[in-house]
């Protein structure tokens, strides 16, 4: 059972993200958080060192949460390829949400004057992405995969998944449709399983 500190901190954090959002991470305050969460800077500095810590662990919280139910896509029971398939559009959809866009918008813009940026890769994607690549392991013991290296693997399916970042980041941003992620994810999986797939 979740005690009220916790609710306290997972609210705060939610309010943080907004408002790093909306106006970027220079511009945001810890004053301006406080404000919408209802409180004041000292609750704030009670849970968080600073705004560059609350940033970090906000940003980690809401890409657990995500990361875990993308991530029992591909683990569960059944049919690899159709595992794979629910994985890749269903991460398709989180990647390419205007939500996400915007927080990786806030992670590079501090990038080169903090540490944020790494430790949110190092904690965080990079963490998710070695899970997978374990998860891809399991499935050349299974004889479903080529024997070869799996974080190669994982980082070549990362890419095909990922391929139109930049361009949302770059503000050409386009609205991924449900059918536009399945279609896409089809050829994406077709792409991979001709690379590793041992039926191919």
């Amino acid at each position: 059972m979740r005690t009220k500190s916790e609710a306290r901190k997972d609210a705060i954090m939610n309010v943080a993200l907004e408002i790093f959002r909306e106006v970027g991470f220079d511009a945001a305050s810890m004053s301006q958080i406080a404000a919408r969460v209802g409180g004041s800077k000292a609750t704030l500095y009670n849970y968080f060192s600073s705004k560059e810590e609350l940033l970090l662990e906000a940003m980690l919280h809401s890409a657990g949460k995500h990361a875990d139910d993308v991530l029992k896509l591909l683990q569960t029971e059944g049919d690899f390829v159709t595992q794979l398939h629910r994985f890749v559009t269903s991460l398709l959809k989180l990647i390419n949400a205007p939500d996400t866009v915007e927080i990786l918008r806030v992670a590079i813009s501090v990038g080169g004057t903090t540490d944020i940026g790494r430790r949110f890769y190092e904690n965080g994607t990079h963490q998710v992405w070695t899970t997978i690549a374990n998860t891809l392991q399991e499935e050349i013991k299974k004889g479903t995969l080529r024997d070869v290296d799996t974080d190669m693997m994982a980082m070549h399916l990362r890419c095909l998944c990922e391929a139109e970042i930049i361009r949302n980041l770059l503000g050409s941003y386009h609205r991924m449709s449900a059918a536009e992620a399945q279609r896409k994810a089809e050829c994406i999986v077709e792409i991979f399983l001709h690379a590793y797939g041992t039926k191919a």
